[in-house]
């Protein structure tokens, strides 16, 4: 089983831990649902820690560290954390410490015998473990983006329907890729972006009927804006693609703080 490769690289990327964290966003109350799961989690696994809740239980107490802390190498807890507002009670602290414990420990432990590289994985969570017990621990020195051109786009777009990507042939996602170039490509868009002091803004747009929703986010080095625009990709005119850029630029501005948003360059024949 040593053989096997590791389940996942950081605390919040196996589809267990994913699964759960997707699940306690929608939670009325964050805090309460992770206690109850920590607990759940340390009362059911103090012999063995078994298969399946393990992933939920650490990904759950690295979260809480994180809120502690402000401290996270994992890019992903940054952005849920911006998302998710909640308070770290005594309580809440002592039973993620206890739950890290236990998903850590080297013995009787199902996650440590399929790991490949264990080590490495604790090397990796050793933030978190500080957080939780208040171990002093050095601050990552201050993100500085790089927007030089040889660094690409600072702009980039993913589109899907029903759960799968938009097709590349499709109208809708030829003219999305060209007004996203030219946007990466537009100097007064650069200067709008640039106080962000972030590296990337990643759109992720959903093209489906129904009511129009947005999730915006802010990591360390980048920025998310998940938008379900509320209409299908089978558009007649294709100034829609131009309408629906411009409300998730100014969705992710307006999260932001950054000024109000240039007129998009037009669309590119």
């Amino acid at each position: 089983m040593n053989d096997r490769p590791p389940l996942f690289e950081e605390p919040f990327d196996s589809d267990d831990a994913s699964d759960a964290i997707a699940e306690l966003e929608g939670e009325e109350d964050v805090a309460a649902a992770m206690a109850e799961a920590l607990d759940t989690f340390v009362r059911d696994n103090e012999e063995y820690v078994e298969e399946g809740a393990v992933e939920e239980a650490l990904a759950f107490a690295c979260l809480v560290a994180a809120r502690i802390s402000g401290i996270a190498p994992d890019e992903s807890a940054h952005h849920w954390l911006d998302r998710n507002p909640f308070t770290v009670s005594g309580d809440l602290r002592r039973l993620a410490a206890a739950a890290f414990a236990l998903a850590t420990r080297p013995r009787d432990n199902w996650f440590n015998e399929v790991q490949a590289d264990w080590q490495g994985l604790l090397e990796h969570l050793e933030p978190y473990r500080k957080a939780l017990h208040g171990e002093p621990q050095e601050a990552p020195a201050p993100f500085v983006p790089d927007l030089s051109r040889q660094k690409g786009q600072w702009l980039r777009a993913f589109w899907s329907i029903a759960e799968r990507s938009l097709p590349d042939d499709t109208p809708y996602a030829d003219a999305a890729e060209r007004l996203v170039l030219a946007v990466n490509e537009a100097p007064d868009w650069l200067a709008w972006w640039r106080p962000a002091n972030l590296q990337e803004l990643l759109v992720f747009g959903q093209l489906t009927p129904g009511a129009y929703t947005e999730r915006i986010s802010r990591g360390r080095a980048t920025a998310e804006a998940w938008i379900d625009f509320g209409h299908s990709h089978e558009v007649s005119d294709l100034t829609q693609v131009i309408d629906d850029l411009q409300r998730a630029l100014t969705a992710a501005g307006r999260h932001l703080g950054l000024d109000p948003v240039p007129a998009l360059p037009a669309l590119p024949g």
